[in-house]
């Protein structure tokens, strides 16, 4: 053995057979790898087309929406619903009710919806508003049996005199938005609506379909919120079953075929695509194909001539591996590979491109929202952050009105004009964001105008003599003057407006000789009140929702400005006060307001007003009426949880009981249902709903001749499996072992 180690044929071998396993190794490692990134990009890719089109399907239902409640709220359609058969002169609203019926079908254009097919059912007359005239259901069952409509099952859903709430059902190759309506919110419903969604123009929606090879293999369906089916690209029995928990995931694999989900955000609907596992990966599994047969090429052919080499000629190393790499098949297959790695990595380039652009819209929006006042809470605001990507974690802000070329006029500017200034513009920001980093944000007031919003608290440059040096920078560089207002500093976002309010009337006072200007009390009119709208709304809002400390910030802001930075008259300062009691007057009553209005007056009939006190009865004033409406808003919700569990137990054997189901009946969301059943019972509505199956289905236990399978059917479970597990996570045991215990205690 020693000898045949000192053989120098065999040392040569052993050299070029570990040279030729180290760099295979390594590259089947890094092989491995980047199968795994392509498979993730692929399923990336999958989801992010099934996402745009469930995108642009749901904003076309978004409309077919609106459109179905502009229909229940017109006058002549609710004067019709309300009419019976005994009425008389109702031909003429019956026919303005017509025209008004087909405006609303014409008026948006709106691909999915198919306006030929969109009918009224009003319940009191027992007739059908469709195609410009009226019939009789028994006329109307013509048009039914055409669309493939059972007319008994019709005529019992148009009869019923049940809750009013909206959903969709399946009809034919399409399906259709079903609108109960009614004069009141929760009365018996009076007519409904019904919307036909076109099955074909949903699979033109669908424009990723064509990139799938084979249509036998792969099917792409719409699920309502209780997961029946509304619509499918075609039928097929062999794909697999989905269960709520499947809907949840965006990306699994069952049964040998890959899933894929996207759910709504704004009509509570799941768009699936459901094809095989192999098919989904074609392209990974065709790559690890070549790579796997170029490898077992590689090691034959080098461990050949490794045996080649070190017999006959025993040659280093270095040349070894040089005869591995020949102007031959193998290097061209090589080559092949990393095209072929390059041409999948292309074919998500798009994708990419597509995210970026959505990171730039959110952040755009989210600024527009910011600048408008429109984010009412905190949660809210770091919400739109975080979806924006933008980082607020920062204790001061200060906000700059930076203008090119002031003295344009925006009437009479030409296109050439603003591309130009366009491109300037761009210039600045990012001269500016090579200087802050990621401390300054921008927002586009208008052609020539951007409001720069700073977080000063990491920046060591003070804005007024960033913005100056900037000015002189573009002088230099663009031969073009700026002007710039500097608002005040800010420490709470959801008050930048105040900030900009001040930058633009610095912006105001702007002059050639004085082209940056910060903020000071003295450029204001001290003879004017200050009570900008934007602050009348946001103190009404935050009023009606009973957060005192924003409506505490913002009184202190109006009275620093009211009443330090201006001296107001007595007239100007009673404009103030008629301001405020307008505001209170949209969050109490008239009785409560006269009250309270004559309790401030007290201080106003005084020969000199004293402006502390009547600012220190404002916010006892503001404060109370602030805690009442906490208070009537969590009574509310009491009351409102109270009649949830009350339908939770009057339909809790009912399948397809849960948070969908019931958000839909009382008209809110899922996940604001689950916070508020929480928040006001102290437990979850999955437990509320479990606990009353179960202790249902113990009393059902007791009866022998019903088996364990009827039990969980007639307690609502679709499995009894999910039956199984949720009665031994109730109480412990299975429903064998309680069903045996009742049977030794009786």
């Amino acid at each position: 053995m020693k000898k045949l180690i000192r053989n120098s044929i065999s040392t040569f071998l052993l050299s070029y057979i570990m040279v030729l396993i180290v760099p295979l190794m390594i590259a089947t490692i890094g092989f491995q790898i980047a199968f795994r990134i392509v498979e993730d990009n692929l399923k990336v890719t999958h989801i992010n087309m099934l996402q745009r089109s469930a995108d642009i399907i749901e904003n076309e239902l978004v409309d077919v929406e609106s459109v179905a409640l502009q229909i229940a709220s017109d006058n002549t359609i609710m004067e019709m619903a309300s009419k019976s058969r005994g009425d008389n002169n109702y031909i003429l609203p019956m026919m303005e009710a017509l025209e008004n019926f087909t405006l609303y079908l014409n008026y948006k254009d709106i691909d999915l919806l198919d306006s030929d097919k969109a009918y009224i059912y009003l319940k009191n007359t027992d007739l059908v508003l469709y195609e410009k005239s009226y019939y009789k259901p028994s006329i109307f069952r013509i048009y039914l049996k055409n669309w493939g409509i059972d007319y008994d099952e019709w005529r019992e859903e148009m009869a019923q005199a049940d809750s009013l709430g909206t959903y969709f059902r399946r009809n034919g190759d399409g399906f259709e938005y079903i609108f109960p309506f009614s004069r009141q919110m929760f009365g018996e419903k009076q007519g409904v609506i019904v919307l036909r969604i076109d099955g074909d123009v949903v699979a033109r929606k669908m424009e990723f379909i064509n990139s799938l090879e084979s249509r036998e293999t792969y099917m792409v369906e719409i699920l309502d919120e209780t997961g029946e089916q509304l619509w499918a690209s075609h039928s097929a029995e062999e794909f697999p079953e989905l269960t709520f928990e499947d809907l949840e995931n965006s990306y699994l694999e069952k049964d040998g075929m890959s899933v894929i989900v996207a759910k709504s955000d704004k009509v509570d609907l799941y768009y699936v695509l459901v094809l095989p596992v192999k098919e989904s990966l074609s392209q990974l599994a065709t790559l690890k194909n070549i790579v796997l047969f170029l490898m077992l090429v590689a090691i034959a052919v080098g461990v050949a001539l490794a045996m080649i080499q070190a017999i006959r000629k025993g040659r280093p190393v270095d040349e070894a591996l040089q005869a591995l790499a020949p102007d031959g098949e193998a290097p061209e297959r090589y080559a092949n590979l990393g095209t072929a790695v390059s041409e999948i990595m292309k074919k998500h380039a798009d994708v990419l491109q597509e995210n970026e652009k959505n990171k730039v819209t959110l952040k755009k929006n989210f600024f527009d929202e910011l600048l408008k006042a429109e984010f009412s809470t905190e949660a809210q605001l770091r919400y739109g952050a975080a979806r924006a990507e933008v980082d607020i974690d920062n204790q001061f802000y200060q906000t700059a009105y930076i203008q090119l070329f002031a003295e344009n006029d925006f009437i009479t500017v030409d296109s050439q004009t603003i591309n130009e200034i366009r491109v300037l513009s761009r210039l600045m920001k990012n001269h500016l964001r090579e200087i802050c980093g990621n401390n300054v944000w921008f927002h586009k007031k208008n052609y020539n105008s951007e409001i720069a919003i700073f977080a000063i608290d990491n920046m060591e440059e003070d804005v007024f003599d960033l913005i100056r040096r900037t000015k002189e920078w573009v002088m230099s560089e663009c031969h073009i003057e700026i002007t710039s207002g500097i608002g005040g500093t800010c420490n709470n976002l959801l008050l930048i407006w105040r900030s900009v309010e001040e930058a633009r009337i610095a912006l105001e006072n702007c002059t050639r000789d004085n082209p940056v200007v910060s903020y000071r009390a003295e450029l204001i009119k001290r003879d004017e009140c200050y009570f900008p709208s934007i602050a009348e709304e946001k103190l009404e809002e935050s009023i009606r929702s009973g957060q005192w400390q924003e409506t505490k910030d913002i009184l202190a802001l109006l009275e620093t400005e009211n009443c330090v930075n201006r001296k107001l008259s007595r007239n100007q300062f009673i404009k103030l006060n008629q301001k405020f009691m307008e505001v209170l007057g949209g969050a109490c009553s008239k009785e409560e307001l006269q009250e309270k209005a004559f309790w401030i007056n007290e201080v106003l009939m005084q020969p000199e007003i004293p402006e502390q006190e009547y600012f220190q009865r404002l916010r006892q004033l503001y404060r109370k009426v602030c805690n009442d409406n906490v208070e009537k808003k969590q009574e509310q919700k009491s009351q409102m949880v109270e009649e949830i569990k009350d339908y939770i137990r009057a339909h809790y054997c009912e399948s397809d009981m849960g948070l969908a189901r019931v958000g839909s009946e009382f008209r809110v969301s899922e996940s604001y249902l689950s916070t508020l059943f929480k928040e006001q019972s102290g437990g979850n509505f999955g437990d509320f709903l479990e606990t009353l199956r179960i202790e249902k289905a113990c009393e059902l236990l007791q009866d022998k001749t019903i088996t364990v399978n009827e039990v969980a059917e007639e307690v609502g479970y679709n499995s009894v499996q999910s039956f199984r597990r949720a009665f031994k996570r109730v109480k412990g045991v299975s429903p064998k072992e309680q069903r045996e215990k009742c049977v030794k205690n009786f």
